[in-house]
């Protein structure tokens, strides 16, 4: 009997991340997490992409570990966006949305990542709707 895993994707504002819990520098304490709040992991998020708006890109292991929370939180959630609107580092104004994708269309995404075919204006488009002014 063959057990197929399936990949666990995420995308996080424009970058489709693989979160194998394998991969994963620093294991999750379950104590510890238990007394997160999604109000807490994202205000992480926030502060995160607060200093520094491609911090997804920058810091990717700082990056998949908020993913992996957001998802252990949220199991449904495989997509988060934060976008600083103020444009001055400051959390409170780093706006944070939340997504159910259909983990086909994810996968495909991640497929193009990977071959250098997906980038912003795709994704920005595709899930996030938005459209450069």
């Amino acid at each position: 009997m063959f057990i197929k895993v399936i990949a666990l994707h995420f995308l996080l504002n424009d970058v489709v991340f693989d979160l194998d819990p394998s991969r994963m520098m620093h294991p999750l304490d379950a104590q510890r997490f238990e007394a997160l709040s999604i109000d807490y992991i994202a205000q992480l998020g926030k502060e995160m992409f607060a200093e520094n708006p491609q911090a997804h890109r920058y810091n990717p292991e700082r990056a998949r570990r908020l993913c992996y929370l957001l998802h252990l939180k949220m199991p449904r959630v495989n997509a988060a966006q934060f976008l600083d609107h103020g444009g001055r580092g400051q959390a409170a104004e780093v706006l944070a949305d939340f997504k159910a994708l259909n983990e086909m269309a994810l996968s495909m995404m991640y497929q193009q990542q990977v071959t250098g075919q997906l980038d912003a204006t795709k994704v920005d488009g595709a899930v996030w709707h938005r459209h450069a002014a």
